[in-house]
């Protein structure tokens, strides 16, 4: 048990060397005792210190507890509060990537990870089933292999090293885990993802993880179903999604609905939207007609922007009426001169202070931006007279991914959707002992997708536990909250709303529990 133990503990350790120093095709990380092929050397070595050290007597590892998605059952959410939600009205959701990370390494093309097995004496650790049926093109078998397909080299290699490290994370976490993971570098374009899938594929993959894009997946997704293959993708393209395919990114139409929904039950009447102009920003029009609409209204405002534009600054003065609050303001003090009064002069004084008279054509704001993008606008809105404290500026996870918000006094008071944020600051944390750097934010997605892999892995144990079923309605619960994934392809989560805090974010309305059917 101990010698196990400490197997586990080093497994990080040994993935993390092996991907900086390793220059060989592939590699694989198993669960069943595989011998590594590639590495003999390094096994060897690893081997031989575990023999010392079991000689010596072993320190209990500092191995983290088990995190499994727990079934959702009737009777587990009768005890909890009622916070649920219902399937999507409209199926609009983002088709790119907003991902601001750049490598500079250009390595071969696939990798492949190994690791030992994981002692079966933590076997009631299992992931929780939460389904009877099974979805067919895996129910031929067990899953057993697992295809891990990122960009491990070229522009966005950060990111998908981080996707890796989290993945890894959650297969040495989850005990009695009998998969293999087969790990292959997409290098970030679509050549190389129909590359490495033909090499999963080949391989005799049952499962694939990945790719990142949504071009890449669209790229494999027929070698995959011609393969009877199910692909989890990391990437938020709608588009991409069918049978046997799904999106496991976080699709923007359901936090546009989520975030315009609870600004229009909080009071706020007039929403306006400005956003990229591109196919983000047209689907991010298109949902907020489709809110609001429910609600007997139209956008009060919809403005479209180059990022980089030279003219954003000029935008956003037009969108917020500037000029013409100026000219009110001119002609309301023009007017209190004439009347030469106490009344008018105590209304003159309460004018010195102010750039403009009259509020926006709009109460709230929609800015899906991110980053850069976010941190530029809002000082905008503000320079021109937009009071955070009577317009309500309201964003999606991209403000999640954005650092220090509470920094910018623009967006202080400010509220945007999210994940729950205690499930993914107790990942962060992890993440961080293991690794020693702060993930990307979009990293949890890379440790949820092991979970499901971890959960299709689990044949059928009992009556009370019956095999996982990806399409369960009543979804599955990961770091970043319930999740289900839809026949359809598509996925939907439960999203929280927060606060920009001056210290931080606050959350102002719970992330469900449950999905309403």
């Amino acid at each position: 048990m101990k010698r196990s133990i400490l197997v586990s503990s080093l497994g990080v350790c040994i993935l993390n060397f092996v991907r900086k120093h390793c220059k060989a095709s592939h590699y694989h990380i198993s669960s069943k005792g595989t011998k590594v092929l590639a590495f003999p050397l390094l096994i060897s070595l690893i081997w031989a210190i575990i023999g010392c050290q079991s000689n010596q007597g072993l320190v209990e590892s500092q191995r983290h507890e088990v995190i499994v998605p727990p079934a959702l059952s009737s009777e587990k959410i009768d005890q909890k509060k009622d916070k649920r939600i219902s399937k999507p009205k409209n199926e609009f959701y983002f088709g790119k990537e907003r991902l601001g990370l750049h490598g500079k390494k250009d390595p071969e093309t696939s990798i492949i990870l190994n690791r030992q097995n994981v002692s079966e004496s933590d076997a009631e650790e299992k992931p929780q089933a939460l389904g009877a049926k099974i979805l067919p093109s895996i129910s031929k078998k067990k899953i057993s292999e697992v295809g891990i397909l990122l960009p491990l080299s070229g522009n966005v290699d950060q990111i998908g090293g981080a996707l890796l490290d989290s993945i890894q994370l959650a297969f040495f976490e989850v005990s009695n885990l009998n998969v293999e993971l087969l790990i292959f570098d997409t290098r970030g374009t679509v050549e190389g993802a129909k590359q490495a899938a033909d090499l999963a594929i080949n391989s005799g993959v049952d499962l694939i993880l990945g790719p990142l894009f949504g071009d890449s997946t669209r790229a494999i997704a027929p070698m995959a179903k011609e393969a009877g293959i199910t692909l989890i993708s990391f990437s938020n393209d709608h588009l991409v999604a069918q049978e046997g395919v799904y999106v496991f990114g976080f699709l923007p139409s359901q936090q546009i609905t989520r975030i315009v929904n609870f600004a229009l039950e909080s009071g706020y009447r007039n929403l306006a939207a400005f956003v990229p102009d591109n196919y983000f920003g047209k689907l991010a029009i298109e949902t907020s007609k489709n809110a609001v609409l429910l609600q007997g209204k139209d956008l009060s405002r919809a403005q479209y922007y180059q990022p980089d534009g030279e003219n954003l600054t000029e935008l956003v003065k037009n969108f917020a009426d500037y000029q013409i609050r100026r000219e009110n303001l001119t002609t309301q003090r023009r007017q209190l001169l004439r009347q030469k009064d106490e009344i008018a002069a105590s209304l003159l004084s309460k004018l010195q202070g102010m750039d403009t008279f009259g509020n926006p054509p709009f109460d709230s704001v929609l800015l899906p931006a991110g980053g850069s993008d976010l941190k530029r606008l809002a000082p905008l809105f503000a320079f021109f007279d937009v009071d955070p404290s009577r317009v309500k500026l309201l964003g999606t996870t991209l403000w999640d991914e954005t650092a220090d918000l509470n920094l910018e006094p623009a967006l202080v008071g400010a509220w945007y959707v999210a994940p729950a944020p205690k499930g993914v600051g107790e990942f962060i944390e992890r993440f961080k002992k293991h690794y020693g750097y702060k993930p990307p934010r979009l990293a949890t997605l890379g440790y949820d997708a092991m979970l499901v892999a971890a959960a299709l892995s689990q044949t059928v144990r009992s009556e009370e536990q019956p095999a996982f079923d990806i399409h369960d309605p009543r979804g599955f619960i990961g770091v970043d909250g319930i999740i289900r994934l839809l026949p359809n392809g598509l996925n939907e989560r439960g999203y929280a709303v927060l606060e920009v805090g001056k210290t931080g974010p606050v959350v102002v309305d719970d992330a469900p529990l449950r999905f309403l059917y």
